[in-house]
């Protein structure tokens, strides 16, 4: 952003680009207090917006998680049967169970 402003002060005082780092001290002295302190709230934004671009790559799924997708969906749909079964299993046996003895009788 420092060097925007150089860059701007540079071309409407029409001297030379220089690659110095004075230029960019000599445009900040040249801005007045508010204008560098709203140039200090974009740099902070800025570093802000960095970090969470940055975050947010961090949760991004890797490339090959889509080649596992259907894997893991048969594995779910597999477990989820396994447990509906052993959950209902005691169910059927304690009914059959007793309509043995009530049709035994």
């Amino acid at each position: 952003m420092a060097w925007l402003l150089a860059w701007a002060a540079d071309v409407v005082a029409g001297g030379s680009a220089s690659e110095d780092d004075d230029g960019e001290d000599s445009v900040l002295a040249a801005l007045t207090h508010e204008q560098q302190r709203h140039v200090e709230e974009l740099d902070a934004k800025a570093s802000s917006l960095s970090r969470s671009i940055k975050d947010l790559r961090l949760r991004i799924p890797p490339p090959d998680i889509s080649l596992r997708l259907p894997d893991l969906h048969a594995h779910s749909l597999a477990s989820n049967a396994a447990l509906a079964r052993q959950l209902t299993l005691p169910r059927r046996s304690r009914y059959g169970s007793v309509e043995g003895l009530i049709g035994g009788s």
